[in-house]
């Protein structure tokens, strides 16, 4: 089996030294790549990596991704949420020399079945031609319905059994966690602001009445 060298790595990320893996095409070059990357590679790459900027990567991809997901793709969606939160977990909690070796291990899990290993079913709506292609092919295809105006009806059920161990997903419900009290606070401060202006602007009216 012929792993990419650290050197052919880095070249199809566009880096020169793990601190340079800060932007979206680099995470989307790492998970979209189909070839084999030796784990000591990958761990010796993520080390270097900030791991806040690593996490926030990671929720900006999945983000996108998964916005090409057909609408009637709801449990498919669900368990992308899910892999996205347990990511992201552990990229925030892995200063810990076993959490970046989890880290290690459940990207390139979720690299080889979101690039290569996972089917979804895609027929033309057109032609009825199938094809049969792992999710990152799906989410092009999808995407690129705007420009060829072709449409194409998208099964993911069999995408659906992806598995993560209990201890993973414990650190992806801590983030889920932690960003929704975050939007909470953002939208009650929102609303706080929003309801001074209106206070304000009713004052300033009566004395213009008045």
């Amino acid at each position: 089996m012929d792993y990419l060298t650290k050197k052919e790595l880095y070249e199809l990320l566009d880096i020169d030294v793990p601190a340079d893996f800060q932007y979206f095409e680099n995470l989307a070059a790492l998970l979209e790549c189909e070839d084999e990357i030796d784990d000591q590679t990958l761990a010796q790459l993520l080390e270097g990596v900030d791991k806040k900027a690593l996490a926030e990567l990671i929720h900006n991809y999945f983000e996108e991704m998964t916005d090409f997901l057909p609408g009637d793709a709801a449990e498919a969606y669900g368990v992308l949420e899910r892999i996205k939160f347990s990511l992201m977990g552990l990229a925030r909690n892995c200063d810990e020399e076993d959490l970046l070796s989890n880290l290690t291990e459940e990207i390139e899990r979720f690299r080889i079945w979101y690039s290569v290993e996972s089917r979804v079913y895609c027929t033309s709506v057109l032609t009825g031609e199938e094809q049969v292609l792992p999710v990152r092919d799906a989410v092009t295809l999808a995407r690129s319905e705007n420009l060829t105006r072709e449409k194409f009806e998208y099964d993911y059920s069999e995408c659906l059994e992806y598995k993560l161990d209990e201890y993973i997903m414990n650190f992806g419900d801590l983030v889920a966690a932690e960003l929704e009290e975050e939007a909470n606070a953002a939208h009650e401060e929102a609303a706080q602001e929003d309801y001074g202006m209106s206070s304000d602007y009713d004052y300033n009216r009566d004395d213009y009445y008045s």
